[in-house]
């Protein structure tokens, strides 16, 4: 096969109903430039797998189908078809989501040919919610005020900014990944990270794909959102290391945030010896992200821990 301007990294699992509007909606774009789709299909137990073959060898100069000899978990999925990826630009897309505009990836690269000074562009997404939730748009993504970011953007921020099937930036990934990264969960996250490091981020205002929530993604239960945010953390704590500590400010604000939420919030339902424990568990991670030792902080964390009664009791007066 040639080499292609653009890969389109596309990662599937158990995505039946869905896999194929994801592909079409990749054919479907009009671009003057070569792309092809790289398809990482993680051995579902449904028809994932067979849909994923018929479109290859439809299209044998255009998609790639991973060999699927055994499932590779999340984080192996994407490694691998990363990797496989060899275009000079690499647009991002799951199986379950798809894009809506047919001009895509001409906008994007075109935007990027333009602007060295950039290296990661994406765009609004539309919500599809098959779940009934009918939450607003801030629940999955900010609302943003600009179409220029950086990296420290990225790292501040409490949200994740960039909708996964959004992303396009240029191939500056590094081979080999780090260690670190091969075991984190939270692969467009450090994807973000690896790109926004060579330069700025922009920012289309037209939603140019749609996110699907359903009840097939990844379930969103207190605990499991505890346990990714925790290891968010640790990639952010490897990713400091991995630039020498050149963002180091900006990824200690990051921790702080989170660990005097984690401190606070995710103590809310404990009671008794849980209440104890999350104490002591939590708090040395927020003393060593803080600048100094706030204790007016401190005490008012103290009281909504363990006093509320005192807390409720002065508010009133």
């Amino acid at each position: 096969m040639d080499e292609k301007k653009i890969s389109v990294f596309l990662i599937t699992y158990n995505h039946e109903p869905f896999i194929a509007q994801a592909i079409e909606s990749i054919l479907a774009q009009q671009t003057s430039y070569t792309y092809e789709i790289i398809i990482g299909e993680d051995l579902s137990p449904d028809g994932t797998r067979a849909i994923c073959e018929q479109y290859a060898a439809q299209h044998p100069g255009i998609i790639t189908l991973l060999p699927g000899n055994r499932n590779y978990g999340p984080q192996g999925n994407t490694l691998r078809t990363l990797r496989a990826c060899k275009g000079q630009y690499i647009a991002l897309c799951e199986g379950d989501d798809y894009w809506t505009d047919p001009h895509k990836l001409q906008k994007q690269v075109d935007f990027l040919e333009a602007n060295p000074g950039f290296s990661l562009c994406f765009s609004a997404v539309t919500i599809k919610d098959e779940m009934g939730w009918n939450l607003p748009y801030e629940y999955y993504y900010p609302e943003l005020t600009k179409d220029v970011f950086t990296i420290a953007d990225f790292i501040v921020s409490e949200k994740n900014i960039i909708p996964t099937p959004t992303l396009l930036f240029r191939n500056v990934l590094p081979d080999p990944f780090p260690d670190f990264f091969t075991k984190a969960i939270a692969g467009d996250m450090g994807i973000q990270l690896f790109a926004a490091d060579k330069g700025k981020a922009k920012y289309f205002t037209e939603p140019m794909a749609v996110y699907r929530n359903h009840a097939g993604g990844v379930t969103k239960s207190q605990e499991n959102l505890v346990k990714g945010n925790d290891k968010l953390m640790q990639l952010y704590k490897d990713f400091n290391a991995y630039f020498d500590y050149r963002y180091d400010a900006l990824f200690r604000q990051r921790l702080l945030a989170y660990y005097k939420s984690n401190l606070i919030y995710n103590a809310r339902d404990k009671h008794g010896q849980k209440k104890l424990t999350h104490y002591f568990k939590a708090m040395p991670d927020y003393l060593k992200y803080s600048d100094g030792i706030n204790m007016k902080e401190l005490v008012y964390y103290h009281v909504v821990l363990f006093f509320p009664f005192l807390l409720r009791f002065f508010k009133s007066k």
